[in-house]
Protein backbone atom coordinates (compact mmCIF):
# COMPACT_ATOMS: atom_id res chain seq x y z
CA UNK A 1 0.00 0.00 0.00
CA UNK A 2 1.63 3.62 -1.39
CA UNK A 3 2.46 6.17 1.74
CA UNK A 4 -0.55 8.82 2.79
CA UNK A 5 -1.55 10.76 5.23
CA UNK A 6 -4.75 10.71 7.73
CA UNK A 7 -6.69 13.55 9.24
CA UNK A 8 -6.48 12.06 12.71
CA UNK A 9 -3.28 12.27 15.28
CA UNK A 10 -1.09 9.35 14.64
CA UNK A 11 0.55 9.32 18.03
CA UNK A 12 -2.96 8.41 19.18
CA UNK A 13 -3.08 5.30 17.37
CA UNK A 14 -4.97 2.94 19.73
CA UNK A 15 -4.33 -0.45 17.83
CA UNK A 16 -1.26 -2.91 18.10
CA UNK A 17 -1.72 -3.46 14.48
CA UNK A 18 0.18 -0.91 12.56
CA UNK A 19 -1.21 2.29 10.66
CA UNK A 20 -0.86 0.87 6.94
CA UNK A 21 -1.80 -2.77 8.03
CA UNK A 22 -4.10 -4.39 5.66
CA UNK A 23 -7.98 -4.90 6.56
CA UNK A 24 -10.77 -6.18 4.59
CA UNK A 25 -13.67 -4.68 4.48
CA UNK A 26 -16.65 -4.60 1.61
CA UNK A 27 -17.65 -1.99 -0.97
CA UNK A 28 -20.78 -1.10 0.23
CA UNK A 29 -19.00 0.48 3.50
CA UNK A 30 -15.50 2.37 1.93
CA UNK A 31 -17.93 3.53 -0.89
CA UNK A 32 -21.64 3.80 -0.07
CA UNK A 33 -21.52 4.14 3.92
CA UNK A 34 -23.15 1.07 4.66
CA UNK A 35 -22.30 0.49 8.55
CA UNK A 36 -20.42 -2.21 10.04
CA UNK A 37 -22.26 -4.64 11.19
CA UNK A 38 -19.39 -6.80 12.02
CA UNK A 39 -15.85 -6.98 12.83
CA UNK A 40 -13.82 -9.99 13.22
CA UNK A 41 -10.04 -10.01 14.67
CA UNK A 42 -8.80 -13.57 12.96
CA UNK A 43 -6.99 -15.86 14.84
CA UNK A 44 -3.74 -14.90 12.23
CA UNK A 45 -4.50 -10.93 13.59
CA UNK A 46 -6.27 -10.09 10.64
CA UNK A 47 -9.12 -7.53 11.52
CA UNK A 48 -12.59 -7.65 8.95
CA UNK A 49 -15.38 -5.03 9.04
CA UNK A 50 -18.17 -6.03 6.78
CA UNK A 51 -22.23 -4.87 6.39
CA UNK A 52 -23.60 -8.95 6.35
CA UNK A 53 -24.85 -7.97 2.39
CA UNK A 54 -21.67 -8.66 0.42
CA UNK A 55 -20.88 -12.14 -0.36
CA UNK A 56 -18.66 -12.08 -3.45
CA UNK A 57 -14.90 -11.78 -3.38
CA UNK A 58 -16.09 -8.89 -6.04
CA UNK A 59 -18.03 -7.42 -3.20
CA UNK A 60 -14.52 -6.83 -1.05
CA UNK A 61 -12.72 -4.17 -0.16
CA UNK A 62 -8.97 -3.48 1.05
CA UNK A 63 -8.25 -0.73 3.29
CA UNK A 64 -5.63 0.70 5.18
CA UNK A 65 -6.41 0.28 8.94
CA UNK A 66 -5.76 4.10 9.32
CA UNK A 67 -8.14 4.75 6.67
CA UNK A 68 -10.82 2.59 8.37
CA UNK A 69 -9.91 4.29 11.20
CA UNK A 70 -10.23 7.87 10.32
CA UNK A 71 -13.95 6.93 8.39
CA UNK A 72 -14.99 4.83 11.56
CA UNK A 73 -13.50 6.42 14.56
CA UNK A 74 -15.44 4.03 16.70
CA UNK A 75 -14.10 0.82 15.94
CA UNK A 76 -11.43 1.88 18.42
CA UNK A 77 -14.13 0.14 21.04
CA UNK A 78 -12.95 -2.73 19.65
CA UNK A 79 -8.74 -2.44 20.21
CA UNK A 80 -9.06 -5.29 22.98
CA UNK A 81 -11.35 -7.23 20.99
CA UNK A 82 -8.31 -10.81 21.45
CA UNK A 83 -7.64 -12.75 18.09
CA UNK A 84 -9.84 -14.87 17.02
CA UNK A 85 -13.01 -13.03 18.60
CA UNK A 86 -15.80 -11.93 16.38
CA UNK A 87 -18.25 -8.89 17.20
CA UNK A 88 -21.31 -8.41 15.71
CA UNK A 89 -24.58 -6.65 15.46
CA UNK A 90 -28.23 -7.19 13.67
CA UNK A 91 -28.69 -3.38 13.01
CA UNK A 92 -26.66 -0.22 13.12
CA UNK A 93 -28.70 0.92 16.06
CA UNK A 94 -28.66 -2.92 18.44
CA UNK A 95 -25.95 -3.77 20.83
CA UNK A 96 -22.98 -5.52 19.85
CA UNK A 97 -22.40 -9.22 20.83
CA UNK A 98 -19.14 -10.80 21.12
CA UNK A 99 -17.71 -14.05 21.14
CA UNK A 100 -14.82 -16.57 19.72
CA UNK A 101 -14.19 -17.74 15.85
CA UNK A 102 -14.10 -21.25 15.97
CA UNK A 103 -10.42 -22.14 14.37
CA UNK A 104 -10.91 -23.25 10.61
CA UNK A 105 -9.24 -26.69 11.45
CA UNK A 106 -11.10 -27.35 13.98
Amino acid sequence: MMDHTHNFNENDWPFEESIDHVTYSTKNIVHKGFPILTIAHDHDGDWQFLCGYAQESAEMAIVCFGCMYERQPFIKEFVSLPKGWLAWRDSENEPWQREPIEPENA
